[in-house]
């Protein structure tokens, strides 16, 4: 087997509309023109070369976040210039998303947050790979 990279990571949410607005606004995603979307369904987000599929769950359903306690997916990461890190923190702040951790490490900087639905996502940058 050879994998080429990650191709998309999709995550259930429980108000399709809601959640995209917020990966297209608040992370300034945008909707692909790589691949089919399904109103109402699903939706697939440019993310770089990889892409964020936002699939419709059961509004009613149980819970199975991106998070830190037990099995399955921990968060998804979106990789950010340096440059932007402080002020990608300040919107984020701004926007009274919540944020659960920030820390600038020396190879990297990390800042968690939720989505609409209490998915953990993650912006990280990477300081000396851009010196």
């Amino acid at each position: 087997m050879r994998i080429r990279g990650i191709d998309h990571a999709a995550i259930s949410v429980k108000d399709l509309d809601k959640s995209l607005e917020f990966y297209t606004k608040v992370l300034g995603l945008n909707i692909t023109e790589r691949e089919y979307s399904k109103p109402g369904i699903e939706y697939f987000l440019d993310c770089g070369q990889s892409l964020i599929g936002l699939i419709q769950g059961d509004p009613k359903g149980e819970k199975h976040l991106l998070q830190d306690e037990g099995l399955g997916g921990n968060h998804v990461a979106f990789r950010i210039d340096t440059k932007d890190f402080d002020s990608v923190v300040e919107e984020l702040k701004r926007l009274n998303i919540t944020i659960t951790f920030s820390k600038k490490r020396e190879k990297s900087w990390s800042c968690y947050f939720l989505d609409p639905d209490g998915n953990k996502l993650e912006i990280t940058a990477w300081p000396l790979e851009e010196q």
